[in-house]
């Protein structure tokens, strides 16, 4: 099974927020895990689902983030796992805070990359 730049994309993003759920669990509050981990499935999973309902009412066609004719959407793309897991280093500055919203907007990166890399697959196929 060979993966193309999207998958590698949405690959990188779910470590990338898998070390700021962990790093967060670690370091934040008491008993904040089970809200990060669930903040994180429901930010992706809620993204999935209501970004499609929107393209489907719209008419649209969900596209790949990066495109082989076009090098530079890799550059931009690599700005995703970048910002996150540089975030990821927050609770090392300032631990026992509360990193909920850091958390739904990695979750968010990391729905937009799946859906990149559906829409890749989709494309490649015909």
């Amino acid at each position: 099974m060979k993966l193309d730049a999207n998958a590698l994309l949405a690959v990188t993003t779910v470590l990338a927020l898998t070390l700021i759920v962990t790093v967060a669990c670690a370091l934040g509050p008491d008993g904040v895990a089970p809200k990060y981990i669930g903040a994180a499935a429901m930010s992706v999973f809620g993204f999935l689902f209501l970004n499609r309902l929107w393209m489907i009412s719209r008419k649209r066609k969900p596209k790949a983030l990066i495109q082989p004719d076009q090098p530079v959407t890799l550059i931009m793309a690599m700005t995703f796992p970048l910002a996150m897991v540089l975030s990821a280093a927050l609770p090392l500055i300032a631990p026992n805070g509360d990193y909920g919203i850091m958390i739904i907007m990695a979750g968010v990166f990391t729905g937009l990359a799946i859906q990149s890399a559906a829409a890749a697959r989709m494309a490649a196929r015909g």
